[in-house]
Formats: C-alpha cells, structure tokens, sequence
C-alpha cells in the first residue's frame, strides 16, 4: 500500500507536467514552429474544409435527433410495459389469495 501512495504521490506531477509540456508543443505545433511576430498567426482551413465539417457537423446532429426520438420511443414502451407487468401481479396476487382461501 505504501509503495501505491509513493507512486501516486510522485507520478501525478509527472503527469501534469507531461500534460503542461504536451499543450505547450502541440501550440507551437499548430502554429508551424514559427517564433517572432507571427507567431500569434494559426494555420487557416480552406473553404471545402469548413464546408465537409458544416456537413458532417450537420449528419451528426441530425443522427442525434434519431437517436432522441428513438430512446423516446423505447421509453414509452418500457412505460407500458412496466404498467402491464404490475397489473400482471396485481391479478396474480388475487388468484393466489383466492386458492389460499378456497383450500
């Protein structure tokens, strides 16, 4: 258990700093390596780009409504059947309680 603690003690700021050290280069990264005056400037996506991303974009929120209307409906029928079981043990427990008596 200790040598657990020990590696969590010591592995968590390894971890942050390899996160720190990841963002900070993939940054300068995205920037193209440039240092200086430009390197505020990122690299610009051309239009048949931004417009295959508006589509899948699109696609994927329209498969998201799907996919809400049909969890809806799967809901409705669990609702349904939820209340036919319980009317189904309803009338079970009245048989049972009718052969009880009737021995």
């Amino acid at each position: 258990m200790d040598a657990l603690m020990q590696m969590i003690a010591v592995g968590w700021p390894l971890g942050l700093a390899g996160f720190i050290l990841g963002a900070l280069v993939g940054g300068f990264m995205a920037r193209g390596g440039e240092t200086g005056n430009d390197a505020g400037s990122l690299i610009k996506p051309d239009a048949d780009g931004l417009e295959a991303l508006a589509a899948e974009l699109k696609a994927a929120k329209e498969l998201l409504e799907a996919e809400e209307a049909e969890a809806a409906e799967v809901a409705e029928t669990l609702k349904n059947l939820d209340e036919a079981i319980k009317r189904a043990n309803g009338r079970l427990k009245l048989i049972t309680k009718a052969v009880k008596q009737a021995k």
